[in-house]
C-alpha cells in the first residue's frame, strides 16, 4: 500500500452496544474484515433467533474482501462469520479454539464453507490488502484470544481485542505485556481498546479466585451441586473439573453447547478433562447427591436452556430437587435480567439453594477493569484513542480515562461511523447507514424483509380481519362484513358487533362506483378508529371485498 492511498476505518458493529463486534478496513488494494459477530434479540424482537451485521455492506464490497481476521471465539466475534462469508472465497485468520469453532458453527448455516480457514498463533504475521497484522497475545475468559498490531503506511494501529491483563492463567500462557511495551516504544498511531468495564474501578480476578470460593461452598455440601456458566469459558471448566475431583464428585455435562465448546477444546489441544472422566447425565438422578457435579448450560434464563428445563421439572435427564446447590458462575448479560429471575425463583421454588454474583464471589469478568484499561494506555501511549466494545456510555467514559491517562486525542464513534488515517492524523469522515439484519433460519433479511414491524404489531395489537360481502339495495349497494379478531380482547363479543354494524352503516346504499380500494382503505381507518377509541390499540387490519 502506497503512503499516497487513503485508508479507512469502518465501524459497522460494536460500537454504541454490546456484541456483533464488527470493522472493516478500507484500503486501495481492497478490505479487511476485523471480526463478524451476532446479537441476540430482545423478547420483543419479533422472532428472529440472531442479528448480525449489515449485510448490505459486504454484498456491494465482495469482490474486494481480502481477508477476515478474527480475535477470539466469542459469538459476539464469530458468530456471523460463517453466515456472511462460509460461501465466500476468501481467507479467515483465527487462532485455533475460534477456528474450530467456527468449522462447528459453519455446519449450521453451509454445506462445505469455500473460505480458506487458516490458523494463527501469537507472533504470527500476515499481510492483507496491503497492510500487515501481527497477533498479540491476550489473556481473556475465553482460550488464544488475539490483539492485532497494524502496520500501515501512516503509522501503527493497535486492536486490543477483549482483553483483561491475567497474571496467572491456569490455561495458556500469561498476557504479553513486553509486546506492548514493544510497540509503546516503536509509536502507536492509533489505539483501540475494550471498553466493557471502564465504570468498574480495580482490576479483574483470578479464574482461580473463582474456583476456590465455588469450592468453599461444595466442600461438605451433602446433596447435588449444579454450576451453571458461560460454555465458552473452557479455563473455568477445567478449574471446575479438577474441584469435582478434589471433593469426590463424578463430573457431569448438561446442555448441547458445553459440548461444542469442549469437542473444539480436546480438537486443539486445551482439553479441559478427560472424557473418560464424564457421568453420562442420564444417570444423574440415580447417583447419590453428594457424588455428583454437574456443570450445565442455561446462566442467561434461555427459554429452551437446560437449566430453565430442570428448573421447571422439564428436562429429559435432571430434574432440580430440594437439597440441590444451583451455583451462576457468570454474570447478567443486560437485558437477561427477566429471564434469569424466573428461572432463580423456579430453582428457589423446587427447594434449591442458589449462589449468584449478587450473593457469593463467584464469577470474573473476562473485560479488563479500570486499572488494567490504564496500564495498557500507559504501555501503548497512542497519539489517538478509539473506544471500542461497549454502550455509548461506556465509550465515552473511556475516552475520557484515555485522556486523563496519557494525554492522547479521543474520538467516540458510533454505528456507521467511518474514520480516514492519514499521516500522522486520525480524522472523522462522516458515517455510513446501517441497519441490522436478522437471522430466523432459512431466513436472512432485515427487518422490512422479516415484517417484524408487521410482527411486533400483531404481537402487541392483534390483527381486525373483516370480510365485505357486497349486495345491491335499490340506491346503491351495501356491506354485509364478517368481523374475526385475533389477539385484540373481546370477551363478551360487543367490539366485534359494534365494528360490523358500523361498517354496515356507513355503506348503506353506497355508490356502486367507488374502487374496492377506495372501500378498503376507508374501512380500515374507520375499524382503526373504532378499537382505539375502545381499548386504546392501533391492530392491523385486514379488509377483502367479495362479490365486486
Amino acid at each position: 500500500m502506497r503512503a499516497s492511498d487513503e485508508l479507512k476505518l469502518v465501524f459497522l458493529g460494536g460500537v454504541g452496544e454490546i456484541g456483533m463486534n464488527c470493522l472493516a478496513i478500507e484500503t486501495a488494494e481492497g478490505i479487511v474484515v476485523v471480526d463478524c459477530g451476532v446479537m441476540f434479540p430482545d423478547a420483543g424482537e419479533g422472532g428472529p433467533d440472531l442479528i448480525i451485521p449489515d449485510l448490505r455492506y459486504f454484498r456491494a464490497n465482495r469482490k474486494r474482501i481480502a481477508g477476515v481476521v478474527v480475535t477470539h471465539g466469542h459469538e459476539d466475534h464469530i458468530g456471523a462469520v460463517p453466515i456472511v462469508f462460509g460461501e465466500l472465497d476468501v481467507p479467515v485468520y483465527a487462532p485455533p479454539y475460534a477456528a474450530a469453532l467456527l468449522r462447528e458453527k459453519a455446519l449450521e448455516y453451509v454445506d462445505g464453507p469455500s473460505w480458506d480457514l487458516r490458523a494463527v498463533r501469537p507472533g504470527d504475521q500476515v499481510e492483507l490488502a496491503g497492510l500487515q497484522f501481527e497477533f498479540l497475545r491476550v489473556t481473556h475468559s475465553i482460550p488464544d484470544a488475539l490483539a492485532l498490531a497494524i502496520r500501515t503506511p501512516y503509522g501503527l494501529i493497535v486492536h486490543t481485542g477483549d482483553f483483561r491483563i491475567d497474571e496467572q492463567p491456569s490455561l495458556g500462557e500469561a498476557f504479553d505485556r513486553q509486546a506492548f511495551a514493544r510497540l509503546g516504544d516503536e509509536g502507536v498511531l492509533l489505539m483501540m481498546s475494550d471498553s466493557t468495564n471502564v465504570e468498574r474501578n480495580g482490576r479483574t480476578r483470578s479464574e482461580k479466585w473463582v474456583s476456590d470460593n465455588v469450592e468453599t461452598l461444595v466442600k461438605g455440601h451433602p446433596g447435588r451441586v449444579l454450576v451453571s456458566l458461560f460454555s465458552s469459558n473452557v479455563e473455568r471448566v477445567r478449574l471446575l473439573a479438577a474441584l469435582a475431583k478434589r471433593t469426590g464428585r463424578r463430573l457431569g455435562l448438561v446442555g448441547r453447547s458445553l459440548y461444542t465448546y469442549t469437542r473444539a477444546a480436546l480438537e486443539t489441544g486445551l482439553a479441559p478433562f478427560e472424557p473418560n472422566d464424564l457421568v453420562d447425565p442420564y444417570f444423574a438422578d440415580e447417583l447419590p447427591g453428594q457424588d455428583l457435579l454437574l456443570l450445565i448450560a442455561g446462566s442467561q434464563g434461555e427459554p429452551r436452556s437446560s437449566l430453565t428445563r430442570a428448573s421447571a421439572g422439564d428436562h429429559p435427564d435432571v430434574k432440580v430437587r430440594p437439597g440441590d446447590m444451583v451455583i451462576y458462575s457468570s454474570k447478567i448479560i443486560p437485558g437477561n435480567e427477566k429471564g434469569i429471575l424466573r428461572v432463580t425463583n423456579a430453582l428457589v421454588r423446587s427447594g434449591a439453594l442458589v449462589y449468584h454474583e449478587g450473593n457469593s464471589e463467584v464469577h470474573t469478568s473476562g473485560h479488563a477493569m479500570r486499572d488494567e484499561l490504564r496500564e495498557l494506555m500507559e504501555l501503548l501511549r497512542p497519539r489517538h484513542f478509539v473506544p471500542v466494545h461497549g454502550e455509548y456510555r461506556f465509550l465515552v467514559e473511556h475516552a475520557r480515562l484515555a485522556e486523563e491517562t496519557v494525554g492522547t486525542t479521543a474520538i467516540v464513534v458510533d454505528l456507521g461511523s467511518t474514520l480516514t488515517i492519514g499521516k500522522k492524523s486520525v480524522r472523522e469522515a462522516g458515517s455510513i447507514l446501517v441497519e441490522p439484519y436478522y437471522v430466523e433460519m432459512p431466513l436472512i433479511g432485515n427487518a422490512e424483509e422479516l415484517k417484524l414491524k408487521e410482527r411486533k404489531k400483531l404481537l402487541y395489537n392483534g390483527l381486525v380481519n373483516v370480510h365485505c360481502r357486497v349486495g345491491r339495495g335499490r340506491k346503491g349497494m351495501n356491506l354485509l362484513p364478517q368481523v374475526t379478531l385475533y389477539g385484540v380482547p373481546d370477551p363478551d363479543g360487543s367490539l366485534a358487533d359494534t365494528i360490523g354494524s358500523t361498517v354496515r352503516l356507513e355503506f348503506v346504499n353506497r355508490s356502486s362506483s367507488v374502487s374496492s380500494q377506495m372501500i378498503e382503505e376507508e374501512i380500515r381507518v374507520l375499524v382503526r378508529r373504532l378499537v382505539r377509541k375502545a381499548q386504546e390499540r392501533k391492530p392491523l387490519v385486514h379488509v377483502t371485498i367479495e362479490g365486486r
